[in-house]
């Protein structure tokens, strides 16, 4: 129960209110009285009551200099007025200090109790709103370093444009649009005798190698003059580091990275390489510099591990000017409706693509697989948000990674494509059936009292009427002939409980031409007959 401070040099007014107003009715209990100003404030002190009623002319000093001292201190704290002076300067004067109410004296018992309900009212809805911000700054708080790490793995799979990446959207996730971008991927190497160790196992020197990268780059953070650095959790052996606005030359950042290659290696005797990509002037390009930091790195297979290569526009093979992002873009418009026969001539024309694409590599494959499965988790959790996706996220970016040919990796994609569009249409058919259900009962619901012919509802919905009989008892469990008696036998019930019909009325009023018949199904149902619930 809230309390409450009453302060008025009048012992009388000071009684009337104590006797005389329902304080338990209110909500309140009186913590204390004071005779003037200076009391009440030492009297507040000592008491921390929730709300304050005070006259304004005082001993000592006045009940608006009272409001003014504790408004400086409790900016919330719930004050009332009451006077016996009708006097525009004091009102205006306490408005100006926060004072909820202003009373003349003498007032009546019930506009008080209704001045002090309307002010707990009042007091409690501040008080759910600061508990409401306070959750949502908590919530917040854990669901964008979410949504960053989210982002930011976007940034990496995803063709965007540069108006799909507003100032509004960076601010939220913390990010500052930059000047320019690089991309740095770090391939971790998992030799035969680690392949052979428990995932877990794995997963610790992944981890430890992990935590390596991310103190270096903060023990480096006063040496890299104010950029940005973001690090992506790529895939299991790929950790990929983003540059924001860099202002030192390369060669600090390479040096950076050299010493995160030493440092694991010497702690957790695993090999790591570096690929520097170029440094790009829009944020939507920053997939290109991961790329090049990705064709960079192929220079470890036949160059040596645990180096730092840069991407060199010259060493590419076979510049290869196919432009996947067109397709991407129609592979994402075509799930976002769920047209798959338009996903399935997509995938189809970017397979071919693929096989066909002389010096492709096969991180550029990756990339495009991942973000072909990226759409197709997003889609399926969006229209199927109460069902396991057919194949987890981490689940494909592991398996992803043990693909090391170019034609292996496609003919993987291909099986988890047409493996998903099985599923996709397997539940858009469930999601179809459960519609032509759905649709006959509301004929049942509509029609319960009259004839109802079965071959009838089936050509209404263009199925043939054994289809519809079968896909009907698997659906509902029963026949629709059971189906129909039983929500006939449902609304007789609720007719009769009326007391306003005879049997035989509801037996035609439910559809039941046939008034034996409706009281042998009624007491099949129930267990009585119909005259024992009217």
């Amino acid at each position: 129960m809230k309390t409450i401070m009453l302060v008025d040099d009048d012992p009388h007014i000071v009684k009337a209110l104590t006797d005389h107003i329902d304080w338990p009715s209110i909500g309140l209990r009186i913590a204390g009285t004071a005779s003037n100003g200076v009391d009440a404030l030492e009297l507040f002190q000592q008491l921390r009551p929730d709300l304050v009623m005070t006259d304004v002319y005082l001993p000592g000093m006045t009940g608006l200099e009272v409001t003014q001292a504790l408004r400086r201190d409790y900016p919330h704290l719930p004050i009332i007025i009451l006077s016996g002076y009708d006097e525009f300067e004091n009102a205006r004067a306490a408005m100006r200090w926060g004072v909820n109410h202003f009373l003349l004296k003498p007032a009546e018992v019930e506009e008080i109790e209704s001045v002090l309900r309307e002010v707990l009212l009042e007091e409690d809805v501040r008080e759910r709103r600061e508990q409401l911000e306070q959750t949502y700054k908590q919530e917040i708080g854990r669901v964008v370093p979410y949504l960053r790490k989210l982002f930011l793995h976007e940034l990496l799979t995803t063709r965007y444009r540069e108006e799909e990446l507003p100032a509004e959207r960076m601010d939220y996730v913390g990010i500052r649009i930059p000047s320019q971008v690089r991309a740095i991927s770090l391939q971790l190497y998992r030799p035969a005798f680690l392949t052979r160790m428990k995932e877990r196992d794995w997963q610790l020197l992944r981890y430890g190698a992990a935590d390596i990268i991310q103190e270096t780059v903060k023990e480096q953070a006063t040496q890299i003059n104010d950029c940005q650095v973001e690090i992506v959790d790529y895939s299991d052996q790929v950790i990929v580091l983003l540059l924001f606005d860099e202002k030192d030359p390369l060669e600090q950042f390479e040096s950076i990275v050299e010493r995160m290659i030493d440092q694991i290696f010497t702690y957790l005797k695993i090999e790591m390489s570096a690929g520097i990509g170029t440094s790009k002037v829009q944020l939507c390009e920053v997939m290109d510099s991961y790329l090049e930091s990705r064709e960079a790195l192929e220079k470890a297979e036949f160059q040596g591990g645990s180096r730092v290569y840069r991407y060199d526009s010259s060493d590419a093979l076979t510049p290869s000017a196919t432009d996947y992002s067109l397709l991407l873009r129609q592979w994402s418009e075509s799930w976002a409706d769920m047209r798959t026969d338009l996903a399935e001539e997509v995938w189809v024309h970017l397979r071919n693509l693929l096989d066909e694409g002389g010096g492709i590599s096969i991180q550029d494959v990756q990339v495009v697989a991942v973000s072909l499965f990226d759409t197709l988790i997003h889609s399926w959790n969006r229209h199927y948000p109460m069902l396991a996706p057919p194949l987890a996220m981490s689940h494909f970016l592991r398996e992803i990674q043990s693909k090391y040919g170019l034609q292996d990796l496609i003919c993987w994609m291909d099986g988890i494509i047409r493996n998903w569009m099985e599923h996709i249409r397997k539940e858009m058919g469930e999601k179809k059936s459960n519609k032509l259900v759905e649709q006959v009962k509301q004929y049942v619901e509509m029609h319960y009292a009259d004839e109802i012919s079965f071959e009838a509802i089936a050509k209404g919905l263009f199925v043939h009427p054994k289809y519809l009989s079968q896909l009907f008892k698997r659906v509902t469990g029963e026949n629709f002939v059971s189906y129909v008696n039983g929500y006939r036998i449902q609304r007789a019930l609720e007719l009769l409980q009326s007391g306003h019909y005879m049997v035989y009325e509801v037996s035609e009023m439910t559809g039941f031409r046939n008034a034996t018949y409706f009281s042998q199904v009624f007491k099949m149902l129930t267990g009585k007959s119909p005259s024992e619930v009217g």
